[in-house]
């Protein structure tokens, strides 16, 4: 057959041809230039990424009568053997179909006798990490102590399942998967070379769908220009790969940031009708906004494998919405790919995240809090209403203290005075509170005799005592005394617990005369005002939230 693939053809036949891989390379080279060569190595990494190319070039260069350096001449005979593949001294063994031990025994026989041409014989056992533990052990020996014309290199791909006995007799180098921009300056030249024309749209599918690996992106370079007839465009590579093409990718990014739900869904929808790739569409999408990501937050970073155009085109993408937004549209899609892993619906997922990161709560920026503020401190201070109405206010707990003078029964307190009282959860009846009289002319008395109480409690339950505490009587009234408990709903849960609540009664009969039953109720009249303030009325409607608690500012140095 004439026709040779890319992935062999373009095969490095130097050292310095090799992509991705400078480490191993200069390591290499310093070693065969100085004639430091160990007589065992390891190459391990993930597949395509240079591994056997290296060990056959390690060889060739080990095998080169002519070599004055650390690359092989090339011209003489040993290296035409060695590039053709049929030099007798360079034996390259896969170990997944020769893994046994009776192989290795044969392999300790061999290694004895002098090679044939060259200065060394050099064994090549690929996928090294297949061979079985007595194969290892059978090894073992000869891979410590080879006669000195042999030179061992061990290739695998999961250096994980090779033995800690093998790993310390020999240099163990890794190789990394290739950079994408490097794998794309690769395939350009590729494709200069063979005389191929190519949109510049294409590689980066190609580029993701390789993973790091040159030979994969070979083979899909080569397949895909037979699949165009002869040249690479951006349609043919997406329809090959079932990969969503660029402007897909674009609207879909678009539709998330801008809200659009409609949008985002009937891209989610289009891509599964075509029968595109949902995981590759969520991959692309999460590269794109990434890359808007960065150029939005650092706006003078120079993104390698971004032309200026595709530059001005993601920082356009990203001009309208805040950086917490982006983040929170990537951190939908990141949460999405991982569950459309191990979803047996990844579609529902997908539209999921779409419509949570579409219908996202929008940030306020600080700047535009303030100014609001700023406005509403204004109005106040004019005097001029602001738009939220006051809530209700309660009738007050405590009733206006009668005038003596008068025969009649007072007014009652106009209703912008009046504080609440309701019954708080800890009452034992249901509906509202009582309405409250007078104290007696004893008030004194009823306070002291309440802090007994609070101590009493305090001694055997603190928590709840220290609850009573801020609380104080109101009145009592046939047998029952009414306290108003200053506080949150933890505090009315607390009360109403039976033990809690049965505590609380036994000490009141002990300590107040006359007092049989107790009941809570709380104290909501400077809440209630503070809440009806227009400026906490203010407040509230700029940042759209709720007054959750009120709390009496503390004394200066009692505060945290």
């Amino acid at each position: 057959m004439s026709y040779q693939v890319l992935a062999r053809k373009w095969r490095p036949q130097r050292f310095d041809a090799v992509v991705g891989q400078e480490a191993v390379t200069r390591t290499l080279r310093n070693a065969l230039a100085s004639g430091r060569v160990a007589h065992a190595y390891l190459f391990a990494g993930p597949r395509g990424v240079g591994k056997t190319t290296t060990a056959r070039l390690l060889a060739r260069a080990l095998l080169c009568p002519a070599r004055t350096g650390a690359e092989p001449c090339g011209a003489c005979d040993v290296c035409r053997d060695a590039a053709a593949g049929t030099a007798v001294d360079i034996i390259e063994i896969d170990a997944a179909s020769n893994r046994g031990i009776d192989e290795i025994r044969a392999l300790r026989e061999n290694v004895k006798y002098a090679p044939a041409r060259g200065r060394y014989k050099v064994y090549i056992i690929d996928e090294v990490h297949q061979l079985t533990s007595h194969a290892f052990d059978a090894l073992l020996k000869t891979l410590e102590e080879p006669p000195p014309h042999v030179v061992f290199v061990l290739a695998t791909t999961d250096p994980r399942d090779v033995p800690p006995t093998v790993l310390s007799r020999v240099q163990r180098f890794d190789f990394r998967p290739i950079p994408p921009e490097t794998l794309a300056r690769s395939l350009e030249r590729v494709l200069a070379e063979e005389g191929v024309a190519w949109e510049p749209e294409a590689l980066p599918v190609i580029v993701r769908a390789a993973e790091g690996s040159l030979r994969d992106a070979l083979s899909l370079l080569d397949t895909a220009i037979a699949y165009a007839g002869g040249r690479l465009t951006a349609a043919a590579v997406a329809e090959l790969l079932g990969a969503p093409t660029l402007e897909a990718v674009r609207a879909f990014a678009a539709a998330l940031l801008g809200g659009d739900t409609a949008a985002a869904l009937e891209a989610i929808a289009r891509a599964a009708a075509e029968g595109e790739d949902l995981a590759a569409l969520v991959r692309d999408t999460l590269e794109t906004l990434r890359r808007a990501l960065v150029l939005k937050a650092a706006p003078r970073v120079q993104l390698p494998d971004l032309s200026p155009t595709e530059a001005a085109a993601l920082r356009e993408l990203a001009e309208g919405v805040s950086l917490d937004e982006l983040l929170y549209v990537l951190r939908a899609l990141l949460d999405a790919e991982a569950e459309m892993r191990e979803s047996p619906e990844p579609r529902v997922e997908l539209e999921i995240a779409a419509v949570r990161a579409t219908r996202r709560p929008r940030p306020h920026a600080l700047e535009d809090v303030l100014r609001r503020l700023d406005e509403l401190h204004a109005r106040l201070g004019a005097g001029q209403p602001v738009a939220a109405a006051a809530g209700p206010v309660q009738a007050s707990l405590l009733a206006p203290l009668e005038d003596p003078g008068a025969g009649a029964a007072p007014a009652a307190a106009p209703a912008a005075e009046a504080t609440a009282a309701r019954v708080g959860d800890a009452a034992p009846r249901g509906g509202a509170a009582p309405r409250a009289t007078p104290p007696p002319a004893g008030a004194g008395e009823l306070d002291t005799a309440w802090q007994r109480v609070v101590e009493e409690v305090m001694r055997k339950k603190p928590t709840v005592g220290a609850v009573l505490a801020q609380a104080r009587p109101v009145e009592l009234r046939e047998g029952e005394l009414v306290v108003a408990v200053a506080g949150n709903h933890f505090h009315r849960e607390l009360l109403a617990d039976r033990a809690n609540r049965e505590l609380v009664q036994a000490a009141v009969r002990r300590a107040v005369p006359g007092a049989e039953r107790f009941q809570a109720v709380e104290a909501e009249g400077a809440a209630g005002e503070v809440r009806a303030h227009p400026l906490v009325q203010a407040v509230v409607e700029a940042f759209e939230g709720e007054v959750v608690a009120v709390r009496p500012r503390p004394p200066e140095g009692d505060g945290p």
